[in-house]
Parts: structure tokens; C-alpha cells; sequence
């Protein structure tokens, strides 16, 4: 380490995860000293976004550092930091394209040059031009969208961190249903558009949405019962029942009713906020987000630093935090935050005994065929005895992909092994050939996360030290923003959790004594005007790509 750092703060977050990336911006918001370190050299943990090359370096290696013993006090005891609970499992990656281009032998020099003024054909896509355009990909490894109106996209705007990321809506939803792709029918307008409903069958979803929206009761009775069974006692067609149960809901045959309705209401309050759907992805990835919120808490003096040697933690013959060895110097605060996968074993209580089933395919061309790109969800039900499995695919326009090629997630709940859990579905909808119908996967990757968030991550932590949950099933953040204002409460009662920050044009410097012209000064409101901003904002986008009010900073490649 070249440099040193300062040696006393107020609390030390190790780790960049979202959860607490959060409570970072958070504690420095309200003028806490914020040390924001890491060992790793990115940001997001097992949040992150990496780039071709860097997914293929992934190590679960943890390398444990000695600390230097003339830093540790007689009655002090050192934990090392790190631990294997939490590292990717059955991570394998293939290709499945020929690594260079082959060149037909004994070319015809005259021929080439009569035919030099024709079109050229296509080049066949190859491992190594992959690897050329490798900075191109974006590749997600706990991929999300954001509800429009959920409690995520709503702290964006309230926080004004949505300034420090930029976000494109989905623009279709699709659902697999009768052995084919179906695209989901959202609102009203898709609804009456859609050729495979009936008439009858559109008077009835429309009924049934209509009443969820008044808040009807009808389904008050329904306990200790299933959603599809209310769905059913409503004559629902087998169809519709499909829709609502397993793409609107999200929900499964065992979800009890109360439950169903209200992943239902929370999908339909979301719709025409920012699009056709009620979804939102982060251009470049979901690892932008964690940066958006470091991005915050540097501007109010949280001071960051990643590659760091990291070593030790200390505590005191009463069990509680005081510091940090990092290479040759003691740093102290009087809390610490960590991601769970940064704890020392001995804080571990039990190992993890669920995991998220992940893949991700690059393909040369979309599921469903469109004129134009599409950035599509498609909620593949349960089918076989598997569960059901978010599909997320992601075009060029999004930024994790170069031009010509999709990038496509797969995350499900694991029951067996990653491969195993999406046979079926790598069956239905890809190949591994050419395929005039089918995309082809030309590079596919598989691996495990362990899901942490049903751990007991309190007992035997000490009690100035909380632990962070990693990546969840959810499809969204907002459960990550729930756990992180717990924390954050815990931390510092009765304190504002993450205030609005002013905009770069209110914040007056010491000495800057120029009249301000009133005409150029922008008061948001955000909740009056929140869809104005975004519409004028991307107005030269499609109506299926519009955005949250993004960063006046470029993205940084």
C-alpha cells in the first residue's frame, strides 16, 4: 500500500455489496466519517458486473494476510477476515463456437477480385472476436429489474441518487404457455391487442383488475388458501389463470391468496409510470448500482478504497469492535459493517443451505423474433417438477452487449445444479447448433449463489458488528433497501435515512458571490413531477425506452 489512510472513523463498511453500499451513502449523508473498503478491485461483491475476460478470472480463493503483532494490545483478539460459505459454487463456463475463423484453402485470387464490388458476407462470430469486443459485455452476476413504483426506484428519486445512474424499461414481458412463447398482456391497451385472448377472457381479466384496484375484499375469505384457487373460484379460463398466476403474481401453486394479490396489485401499480411494463433495468448492469450509491457517499466525504490488504479484526476481552488491520496500519471506528462473505468463519453460525441457480448465455439473436430490440422478461413457470426461472434478455441498447447479440439470464431457485434446473429450459427456447428458428448460445456460463438472507446473521456477532445478507431470489432491490434502513436504524435511531442530497447547481461554494440567474434554477419535485422529467429526458428514445432522471456524468467505461 502506497499511501495511508486516515485512522479514525466513525464506522467501517468492508464490502460493496448493495445493502452496503446503501448504508454507506446513508451514514455519510448525515455527516458521519465513512471508511468504504474492500479487498476486492471492482465494485458489488456477488452484486458485480464484469466484463468477458474478467467473469472467466473469477477465484473463490480467499488469501488470508498476517497481521503485524505490533499492532494488537496484550488483551486484544484478532478474527481473520474472509470465509468460503458464500463464494460462487459449480462455476463452469463453455464456449460453443470455433475459437478463430477457418480460411478456405487455395482462394482464388481472380475470382475474389470480380466479385470484390458484391456484398461481403457476414463474418462468422468466433471466440476470439467475442473476446475482441470482451469490454463490450456487462455481464451481471445477480441480475434485477426495478418495479416502478417500488420502494428501490423510489429511494432513487427521494435520495436524488437517481442522478448517478441511467435506467431503459422493459419493454415486453413474455410468459411460456402451451409449448410456445406468449407475451403477457399488462395493461389495458395489451389486453385488447392481444389476439390470443378472447373477448369474453378480456371482459374478465379487465374485471378482475379493475376489482384489485378498487380494493375489493372479495378475497378476505381466502385465508388459508391458495391464490390459483381464487383465481379459479373467479372462472377464470386456464389461460388467464396462467397470466395472472405465474406472470402478473410471480406467484406458484402453493402461494396463499393474500399473497398472490398483493404481488398482483404491486405489478399493476407499477404499470405506465416509465413504459409499457411496470419494469426497469440499469443500463450497464445491475453492478452500476452499487456504484451509484458509493458515488453519493463520496460527495459527502465517505472515503473509498478497493485492493486493499486486509488482514484482521480486532476486539477486546469484551467481545467488541475496535479496529481494522489493513497492511502495516490500525484503523478504528466504533461500528462495522460487512457483506456476510467477508465475516470470519467463527461469525458464521451455520453454512447456507439454499442456493440461486444462475446461467447466462450470449446468443446471436432474441428468444422471440421483433422488428426492433427488445429488452424482454420472460417468467418461465414451473414445469416437471422445476421450478419456475426469471429470464432476463438484454440487447446492445442496454449496454452489456455489443450490437448484433444478446446476453440472457437465467435465475431460479436451485434444487439440483445449475445445468439441471435449466435443461428444460435451454431445451425449449436455445440451441447449440445452427437453428433457423432457435438462438444459438455461443458462450454459456453456470454457477451457484449461496443465498444468505434466511441465515441468522446476529447471533454471536458482536454487538457493534452487523452482517450483510448477500443477493436474494426477489426480483428487485426492494427488500435489499428494507434490510439496509434496518441497519441503518439500529445504527443511528431517529436519524433521516437518506435525505435528499441537493443538486450540483444548489450547492453554493464559500466565496462564490456571482448573482445567480433565477431563470436557470431547477426545483424537482419528485413526486409531482417525477414522469415529466423522464419523459423529456428521453424523448428521442422509443416509447419502450424510457428512463428514471438519469446522471449529468457520462458512464466510465
Amino acid at each position: 500500500m502506497e499511501y495511508e489512510l486516515p485512522t479514525e472513523f466513525d464506522i467501517i463498511i468492508i464490502g460493496t455489496g448493495v445493502i452496503e453500499s446503501i448504508i454507506s451513502a446513508a451514514a455519510s449523508r448525515i455527516g458521519k466519517r465513512v471508511l468504504h473498503i474492500d479487498s476486492n478491485n471492482y465494485y458489488g461483491g456477488l452484486w458485480a458486473s464484469f466484463n468477458l475476460d474478467a467473469i472467466h478470472k473469477l477465484s473463490a480463493n480467499t488469501e488470508v494476510l498476517d497481521p503485524p503483532t505490533d499492532l494488537i494490545n496484550p488483551d486484544e483478539t484478532t478474527f481473520a477476515l474472509g470465509n468460503d460459505f458464500f463464494s460462487l459454487k459449480n462455476f463452469k463456463t463453455d464456449w460453443h463456437i470455433p475459437k478463430a475463423e477457418t480460411q478456405p484453402e487455395n482462394e482464388n485470387v481472380e475470382e475474389k477480385n470480380e466479385t470484390e464490388s458484391e456484398e461481403k458476407p457476414e463474418k462468422p462470430i468466433t471466440q476470439d472476436s467475442l473476446i475482441k469486443d470482451g469490454r463490450k459485455f456487462n455481464i451481471d452476476l445477480a441480475p434485477k429489474l426495478q418495479f416502478a413504483r417500488g420502494e428501490f426506484v423510489e429511494l432513487l428519486i427521494s435520495s436524488n441518487i437517481a442522478r448517478y445512474s441511467e435506467y431503459r424499461s422493459v419493454s415486453r414481458v413474455l410468459t411460456w404457455l402451451n409449448g410456445q412463447l406468449e407475451t403477457v398482456p399488462c395493461s389495458r391497451s395489451d389486453v385488447f391487442a392481444n389476439n390470443k385472448v378472447t373477448v369474453i377472457e378480456k371482459r374478465m381479466l379487465m374485471k378482475l383488475f379493475m376489482a384489485l384496484d378498487s380494493g375489493d375484499q372479495e378475497y378476505l375469505n381466502y385465508d388459508n388458501k391458495t391464490f390459483r384457487a381464487f383465481l379459479t373460484d373467479k372462472k377464470l379460463t386456464p389461460s388467464l389463470i396462467h397470466y395472472v398466476l405465474y406472470a402478473i403474481s410471480m406467484s406458484t401453486d402453493e402461494t396463499l391468496c393474500l399473497q398472490g394479490i398483493q404481488n398482483t396489485k404491486r405489478f399493476l401499480d407499477s404499470l405506465g409510470r416509465f413504459g409499457k411494463t411496470p419494469f426497469l433495468f440499469s443500463m450497464y448492469g445491475s453492478g452500476e448500482i452499487t456504484q451509484a450509491f458509493c458515488r453519493l457517499s463520496a460527495v459527502f466525504g465517505g472515503i473509498y478504497a478497493l485492493s486493499q490488504p486486509l488482514s484482521s479484526l480486532i476486539f477486546d476481552n469484551e467481545n467488541n469492535f475496535k479496529g481494522l488491520i489493513c497492511g502495516k496500519q490500525r484503523i478504528s471506528a466504533e461500528f462495522l459493517v460487512m457483506g456476510a462473505e467477508k465475516a470470519p468463519p467463527e461469525f458464521i453460525k451455520s453454512p447456507p443451505r439454499s442456493f440461486i441457480a444462475r446461467a447466462v448465455f450470449i446468443t446471436d439473436r432474441s428468444i422471440m423474433s421483433s422488428e426492433k430490440e427488445h429488452l424482454t422478461l420472460l417468467l418461465y413457470p414451473p414445469e416437471g417438477g422445476k421450478n419456475s426461472c426469471v429470464i432476463i434478455e438484454l440487447g446492445t441498447l442496454t449496454g452489456t452487449c455489443p450490437k448484433d447479440l444478446y446476453l440472457v439470464h437465467l435465475i431460479s431457485q436451485q434444487v439440483a445444479s445449475p445445468e439441471d434446473d435449466f435443461k428444460h429450459c435451454v431445451e425449449n427456447l436455445f440451441s447449440k447448433f445452427e437453428d433457423d428458428k432457435k438462438p444459438k448460445i455461443l458462450w454459456s456460463c453456470f454457477f451457484s449463489i449461496p443465498d444468505s438472507n434466511a441465515l441468522d446473521l446476529k447471533t454471536g456477532v458482536p454487538g457493534n458488528v452487523v452482517l450483510c445478507p448477500g443477493p436474494d431470489l426477489d426480483l428487485d432491490y426492494d427488500d435489499a433497501v428494507k434490510k439496509a434502513k434496518a441497519i441503518f436504524s439500529d445504527l443511528y435511531p431517529d436519524t433521516e435515512f437518506l435525505p435528499r442530497a441537493p443538486d450540483p447547481e444548489d450547492i453554493i461554494i464559500e466565496g462564490d458571490t456571482e448573482d445567480r440567474n433565477d431563470e436557470d434554477e431547477v426545483v424537482l419535485k419528485p413526486e409531482e413531477n417525477t414522469d415529466k422529467v423522464a419523459e423529456s429526458e428521453t424523448e428521442a428514445k422509443s416509447d419502450n425506452d424510457q428512463e428514471v432522471p438519469k446522471s449529468e456524468n457520462e458512464h466510465e467505461e
